[in-house]
Order: structure tokens, then sequence, then C-alpha cells
């Protein structure tokens, strides 16, 4: 598989490349051009503006595939932002016009656990800072993408993670109906979810929410009927 993986200097993105190029796919990266990003042998790094409809198009050309790990930059979630309001939204508007254009079909996406119709689902904690801080300009954000790729007669999916770590992988991943207080999950299995996806000869959810869980990952049934 050809595919191309935006926001891919962050730490969802990093672990993307690095799992689909170990399992024998073309990897393009594509990252900011002042980004540093120290890549696996063998994959195409292409540095842009991701808000450059032109250049989207340009690393959009020849994939079979698109994965998003774009995210809004913050240091922490009350820190200045370093992207627009609606940063994740106008690049993802970029990235399906190209692929529609370029006739890419299957889209991949990092959403967030409480978007959309998952928001009843949100713990308490999670609900006090999506009103007091960035994350729920983020939030908002992911609404718009989520909106977007609604009506964008792609084969898409928003992953909605719960709260992210930096642990090792734990291959325990499961869909979650609820976001727990402790609930969390490594960005690596987000990352495996996501390519697992991907490979899928189809989609089975549009918007499955993940977290971690203590069964072992087999028990994961992605032939189940499709639920969003």
């Amino acid at each position: 598989m050809k595919l191309v993986v935006f926001g891919a200097s962050g730490k969802c993105g990093r672990e993307l490349v690095k799992l689909a190029t170990a399992r024998g796919h073309a990897v393009t990266a594509v990252v900011r051009a002042e980004t540093e990003v120290a890549l696996p042998a063998g994959v195409v790094l292409l540095r842009g503006d991701v808000l450059d409809e032109a250049f989207v198009s340009h690393a959009v050309g020849g994939a079979d595939a698109v994965a998003s790990a774009l995210g809004m930059r913050y240091a922490h979630p009350w820190a200045r932002r370093m992207s627009p309001d609606d940063f994740i939204s106008r690049a993802t508007s970029h990235v399906v016009a190209a692929m529609q254009a370029h006739g890419v079909k299957r889209l991949v996406v990092i959403s967030a656990a409480g978007v959309g119709d998952s928001r009843p689902m949100l713990n308490l904690p999670m609900r006090a800072l999506l009103a007091t801080s960035n994350v729920g300009v983020a939030y908002a954000d992911l609404e718009r993408v989520e909106r977007l790729l609604d009506g964008s007669g792609l084969d898409w999916q928003a992953v909605r993670p719960v709260t992210l770590s930096n642990r090792a992988a734990t291959g325990r991943i499961a869909r979650v109906r609820r976001y727990g207080a402790m609930a969390s999950i490594a960005r690596a299995d987000v990352a495996a979810y996501m390519l697992e996806s991907l490979e899928a000869p189809r989609l089975q959810e549009r918007t499955p929410m993940i977290s971690e869980t203590r069964t072992p990952r087999e028990s994961l049934d992605r032939s189940s009927p499709a639920r969003t």
C-alpha cells in the first residue's frame, strides 16, 4: 500500500510511520518545513504547509490511502496556541479535496473520545478541561472535521482515542462506550488500530472510541456489525 501520513512528526504520526514501514508499506511522511524528524529507511519525506492546498494535492497524488495524525499545537492546555483555531479542519478540507481529485478513497484520521455524539460519555475532569482550556478549542475543530468527512463521499474513519500516553504498545485495545476517569491508551496502540483499519478490506466503524483494556487484543472482533 502507498500510504501518505500527514502529521508524521507528531507522537502518533511517528508511531504510524514506523509501524507501516515495518509492515512493508510504501510510506510518504508529511511534516512542517521547519521540523526535524528521524524516519525509518525508505520513507519518502515531504516538507510543506498542510494549509497550502496545492502542496497537499501534490502529497496525495499517487497514494492508495491517507492517514492524518494532525493536531492543534500548544505547549500545554492553557498555553498560547501555535495553530489557528480551525487548523485541523482547514487542513483536512485540503486533504479531502485532494483525495477526491486524485481518486483516493481510504482515509483514517485521529479524532478524540468525547467529540460529536460521544460527548455524553465524557468524564467530569474532561468536561472541565474542555470548558477551560485549549482542549475545548481542539474538540470543536475535530467536530468540524467529522462533519466534513461525513459529507465527503470517502471511505473514512475518525478514530476517537481516550487519554493518550507515551507507554509502549500493549496490544490491548477495545472499542468502548464510556470515557472512564482513568482511561488511557498508548499512542503506539492508536497507530496500530489506524493501520489495521487502513489495511482492512472495508472499514467497520466510522467513529470508534478506543481505550486500553485488560482483555487480550484478540478479543477485539473487527468482523462485528458496524457501529457508530
